[in-house]
Order: C-alpha cells, then sequence, then structure tokens
C-alpha cells in the first residue's frame, strides 16, 4: 500500500460524523478529513472477530489489494473497512465483490 493512502493515528482520532455503510463481510465508514489531498484507507480486522493473527493478516492483505485495484486520486475521501466474522471463511472474490460494492456506494453518496 502506498504511503499516501495509509491513515495515522491522527487520522482515526479526527474521523468524527463519518458515514457506516454495511456489506456481508465488512463494514465501511467513509467520510472526508480536512487537509487530505489523497484518499485513505485501513482495514481493520479485531482480534475478537478473527482469532488467529495470519487470518487476520489475510483479510487484511486481500482488502489492500482489492482497494488498490479500485482507489480513484479524484476522491479524497477515507475509507475504513472493518471486517465481519464471516470475513474469515471468505474467497478472495468474494471480499472483492464486498469492497467494490462498499467503494461504490460511498462514492454514490458523497
Amino acid at each position: 500500500m502506498p504511503k499516501k493512502y495509509r491513515l495515522t493515528r491522527a487520522d482515526f482520532a479526527r474521523m468524527r460524523g463519518f458515514r457506516r455503510l454495511h456489506g456481508e463481510l465488512f463494514s465501511l465508514s467513509c467520510g472526508s478529513i480536512p487537509g487530505r489531498s489523497a484518499p485513505g484507507f485501513a482495514c481493520v480486522v479485531p482480534a475478537r472477530v478473527v482469532a488467529r493473527a495470519s487470518a487476520r493478516n489475510m483479510i487484511k492483505r486481500r482488502c489492500r489489494a482489492v482497494f488498490q485495484r479500485i482507489v480513484d486520486e479524484r476522491w479524497p475521501l477515507v475509507y475504513v473497512y472493518y471486517a465481519k466474522k464471516a470475513a474469515q471463511s471468505a474467497a478472495f472474490s468474494e471480499i472483492e465483490h464486498d469492497v467494490s460494492a462498499l467503494y461504490a456506494r460511498a462514492r454514490s453518496l458523497a
């Protein structure tokens, strides 16, 4: 993931009033942070949702790979994907479909 897309702890602290969208495998929190010129992205997979670290990392890698394909530089919004339990047993194609669908819904609302 290129550094310009990464979110810092300060970015997470400024995420107030973001819109939440729900999919089958992920929930998406999206909005804008003043002063950001590039889109921001994060994938959060809590240990209470997926116990094994290797499984959490796999979900994050897959989510990042999909986001890099679909990101549009003209929309400097911040996208934070929160994994649900169903993401643990999902194939890459299912993750790709869910992440892409949530991204499209978020762009249509912005």
